[in-house]
């Protein structure tokens, strides 16, 4: 029966060790790449049939950039509004299962506001977003700012 010198193990044990932890740092910085904040764009329209300021009014999402809030997306307000503003909590409905939470804070006189998310569940789960809102006319409106993926201060 042949043994391997000591110095060749201890050489192929370090190796090993050396490109273990390489593969591990790099899958760590894959995985990273999803927690880091990416522009987020979304239209919504919030037609009188469907919002007129009261709790459980809804707009629907005409076009978004983020694939887990396709167009269609309900975005529902917990809050009524007031006669020069809005400040409530929001759950974005994009379909079964689908949801995120978070807050809207708008001036209707100056048609800007903020909105946060701040989690969501099956294909939002974990979503942080912070945007700007602007009215774009009529019953339209943006929502531009960013989002990512993953738990607070990863």
């Amino acid at each position: 029966m042949l043994r391997a010198p000591k110095r060749v193990l201890v050489v192929a044990t370090s190796l090993f060790v050396v490109a273990a932890s390489v593969l591990a740092v790099t899958a760590s910085a894959q995985s990273g790449a999803s927690h880091r904040a990416r522009p987020f764009h979304l239209t919504k329209t919030c037609p009188p049939d469907q919002y007129q300021g009261q709790i459980g009014g809804y707009c629907t999402v005409t076009s978004s950039n983020v694939a887990a809030i396709p167009a269609g997306t309900k975005i529902f307000y917990a809050q009524a509004a007031g006669p020069a503003s809005l400040d409530s909590d929001v759950i974005l409905y994009a379909g079964p299962g689908n949801t995120a939470t978070g807050h809207c804070a708008l001036d209707f006189t100056s048609g800007l506001g903020e909105c946060t998310l701040s989690g969501g569940t099956r294909r939002l789960d974990g979503i942080r977003a912070r945007v700007d809102v602007s009215h774009l006319g009529g019953d339209d409106w943006a929502w531009d700012g960013t989002y990512r993926f993953g738990e607070d201060g990863d």
